[in-house]
């Protein structure tokens, strides 16, 4: 991604402020000891630390998941999903394909989703950095986002929280570069990662497997664009209402695939 590319802004999530898709690893409760390859957890320190050091990056990730209706059989929807992050304070998103249209903005104080497709946007206040953002989105509002991880200060510290068994599996390929394949479980979900083998360790694919629910349905990300260049326009995390758009409560907004 290169040029104005940054102006391609990043989703926050299937999920709106009010409800939410499918979550990227996270805490699960107290369960066996840990049992990690020192291979895999070394790799996957390695990403975050790269990860951590990057002052902004935008990405660009294809994501696919599992629908399994009662009684009906299993179909694979797909959304494409833009994330463009500033550290410590700024993120902007968007999101399109098979289940939604929306963007959304936070600008250090402030996080707003816009519905594109109903022409309808939400507004909440936000705490000053990124971290306590996604930890109050999550925490008050009940939303987990996608790929949520990579954006923490620590993304080490955010996926390792509640692994309790974790292997290195080799090198494999993932949006068509040679990865360090990693594989990791926690109480509820299955989940892989492939992190670049070059000099560049970023992330470029990750699968999830909700292994407790019915059919064990899948989640899916390939990254395939990151932009680790330094220029962002201006006024590219901050929200403007378009023409027509109609402001409603954040409950209101409530999710949708």
């Amino acid at each position: 991604m290169k040029g104005d590319s940054w102006m391609v802004v990043a989703a926050l999530a299937v999920a709106s402020l009010a409800g939410a898709q499918e979550p990227a690893p996270g805490p699960s409760s107290a369960g066996p000891p840990r049992s990690v390859e020192a291979r895999a957890e070394r790799e996957l320190k390695k990403m975050g630390e790269f990860l951590a050091g990057l002052p902004r990056f935008a990405l660009e990730a294809e994501e696919t998941f599992d629908e399994i209706p009662d009684g009906d059989l299993r179909r694979q929807l797909t959304n494409v999903r833009r994330i463009a992050v500033e550290r410590p304070n700024h993120f902007a998103a968007d999101v399109t394909g098979d289940t939604l249209s929306r963007a959304a903005w936070y600008d250090g104080r402030t996080v707003t989703v816009l519905d594109k497709e109903h022409s309808v946007y939400a507004t909440i206040d936000a705490p000053a950095t990124i971290d306590a953002t996604l930890d109050t989105l999550q925490d008050e509002y009940g939303v987990v986002l996608p790929l949520v991880d990579i954006l923490y200060s620590d993304p080490y510290a955010v996926l390792m929280e509640g692994v309790t068994y974790g292997r290195y599996l080799g090198i494999h390929q993932a949006a068509g570069v040679a990865c360090h394949h990693l594989a990791f479980s926690q109480a509820t979900i299955e989940w892989q990662l492939w992190i670049d083998a070059g000099d560049a360790p970023l992330p470029r694919k990750l699968v999830i497997s909700y292994v407790q629910e019915p059919g064990e349905p899948q989640y899916s990300a390939t990254i395939r664009r990151w932009n680790l260049e330094s220029r962002v326009p201006e006024g590219l995390f901050t929200f403007e209402a378009p023409e027509g758009a109609q402001k409603i409560d954040a409950t209101a907004m409530t999710g949708g695939r």
